[in-house]
């Protein structure tokens, strides 16, 4: 007899299989790091120690895992330089994605169907925009970006070497973001994680005398009163007074040697532009001979990176 005991006890039974059998579906599904490992053809384990060894590096675990899931969702490959890790200023780890990763996500959307770029000139026929135009296959008109020099470019050697091929860039991804709404990603040049963490506070770029000492971990000036460093307020007020020693090169020859240091031993890129962050916050206080003997050894060093 159906009674109403018997329906409701079959009712739960099925509840119970259902349960079980979702469980048993999370158990075979491959983790984020399982997936990836057999996309690239690699062993989870050696995948996971080359990446923390190599782009991934100075990842936390849940910085690591966010970055598995950000490279699976839009199936890029960090080991080709795709995405990799870089130290946003608040804290904390962001993905970036190189221009090969932008063009691949882009190519490989179902909707793309083309992209041109319109050269914006002067008067006087020098390139001041670059305009990109994006079709989607599901919309009867393109999507326009319009990106500006003066706006994008950056103190860097990328930028300095090839403003226009910079800015070419620059407009491709800002044109893919509109028209396919790719998030959660950023540009390999820095400029939108310069908006991520805490506000910097200015720096003073006076150039440093005798007493200011060099943080041998960072490359920077410790320009406060420390146990290590207890003349930094008095240096800086005989500056202030106009009390310049001769010696006062010294900081300069200590940072130079510095920055020139960790360029040649940068083991990535993403170590290289931490090198390069750091010399831009001394860049103004350090005379050009000096600049260009750290551009020198970061230019040197970047060839050989990217032979390899």
């Amino acid at each position: 007899m159906n009674t109403a005991r018997s329906r409701a006890l079959a009712t739960q039974e099925e509840s119970i299989q259902n349960n079980i059998a979702q469980i048993e579906e999370a158990k075979a599904r491959p983790t984020a790091i399982q997936a990836m490992a057999q996309r690239l053809n690699l062993s989870p384990a050696k995948l996971q120690e080359t990446l923390r060894a190599t782009v991934f590096k100075g990842a936390n675990d849940s910085e690591f895992a966010a970055l598995i899931v950000v490279a699976n969702e839009y199936k890029l490959n960090p080991l080709t330089k795709e995405i990799y890790a870089f130290a946003a200023k608040g804290g904390g780890i962001v993905p970036l994605v190189s221009i090969d990763g932008w063009v691949r996500i882009m190519n490989e959307h179902p909707q793309f169907d083309g992209i041109e770029f319109e050269d914006i000139v002067d008067e006087k026929g020098k390139l001041y925009a670059i305009e990109s135009i994006i079709w989607r296959k599901d919309r009867s008109r393109p999507i326009k970006v319009t990106e500006y020099l003066d706006e994008c470019k950056r103190n860097t050697d990328p930028w300095n070497k090839s403003p226009n091929r910079m800015l070419r860039h620059r407009a491709l991804i800002q044109g893919a973001r509109y028209a396919f709404g790719f998030s959660g990603i950023y540009a390999d040049d820095e400029v939108e994680i310069q908006i991520i963490g805490d506000p910097v506070e200015a720096r003073n770029v006076t150039p440093p005398t005798r007493a200011q000492m060099i943080d041998q971990d960072t490359g920077e000036i410790i320009d406060t009163v420390t146990d290590d460093n207890p003349n930094a307020a008095e240096g800086r007020a005989e500056a202030d007074h106009g009390d310049q020693h001769d010696d006062s090169e010294e900081p300069h020859a200590a940072i130079v040697a510095e920055l020139i240091e960790r360029a040649a031993g940068a083991g990535t890129i993403i170590d290289l532009k931490a090198v390069e962050k750091d010399w831009q916050k001394h860049m103004e206080a350090l005379p050009d001979g000096e600049n260009s003997r750290i551009d020198a050894a970061v230019s040197e060093r970047r060839e050989h990176l990217e032979s390899k």
